[in-house]
């Protein structure tokens, strides 16, 4: 029998306050393996599948993921397929994936549960749990591995929407700063020129055309004063 004691709880929950930090994506899939192996019971191994990405607390679990997704068959293929969970109690006696338990049972595992991940991509992704024994996962560890693979899913779409706020607020940001450098040039254009906004924009563009670079790069060639790189006057076009 496990007990979900006050500090089994509080680390699960942390599951779903996990964002992505400035390396990388895989922090909520790694916490998410190393509490399953530590909390629970019969798990020697485990591993997630989100998307493209394979984290696994050993090769041999990347190898076993990556082999049945791409063939289409196997626990973990169905539970992101089907968005199911998928258990194996014996790999050496498995009739559904016979593969699959044969290469679990090389591996040294005898028993497997796939839970769905519940994330907004597709396809989703899927937490599985291997023991050594057979018949590893059933009962209060069932309870206990689904309520991990809800937490998981919450982490992995709180790390999704970080990741797409980041990048939203740093194109917006750029696109910000690129429309002050045109406007920038834009007014010395004016001043030069004696021309009004549109006219010089027009300038820009022609001038981004036929170098082919961007707008935003003969813009700040203008501001910063590069002679060489102004826009000649209408009467040289």
């Amino acid at each position: 029998m496990v007990t979900v004691t006050r500090q089994v709880a509080e680390r699960i929950a942390d599951l779903a306050r996990l964002l992505l930090d400035d390396e990388g994506s895989d922090a909520p899939l790694l916490e998410l393996i190393t509490l399953s192996i530590e909390l629970i019971p019969g798990s020697s191994a485990a591993g997630a599948v989100a998307a493209s990405e394979y984290i696994s607390s050993s090769p041999e679990i990347t190898d076993l993921h990556r082999s049945q997704l791409q063939s289409g068959a196997g626990p973990v293929a169905e539970a992101v397929r089907y968005g199911e969970a998928r258990r194996v109690d014996d790999a050496a006696r498995e009739q559904r994936w016979p593969l699959v338990g044969k290469a679990m049972a090389d591996a040294g595992f005898a028993s497997c549960l796939a839970l769905p991940l519940r994330t907004d991509r597709q396809p989703g992704g899927a937490l599985v749990v291997y023991g050594k024994e057979r018949n590893a996962f059933a009962e209060s560890a069932l309870d206990l591995a689904h309520l991990f693979a809800a937490q998981g899913g919450v982490a992995v779409r709180n790390a999704s929407a970080y990741r797409d706020c980041r990048s939203l607020v740093a194109n917006l940001q750029m696109a910000m700063e690129s429309r002050a450098v045109i406007e920038q040039a834009k007014g010395i254009l004016v001043a030069e020129r004696g021309c009004d906004p549109d006219t010089a924009f027009k300038e820009l563009s022609r001038i981004s055309q036929n170098s082919n670079r961007k707008v935003r790069e003969i813009a700040a060639d203008l501001v910063a004063g590069k002679a060489g790189d102004q826009p000649p006057s209408g009467n040289d076009a």
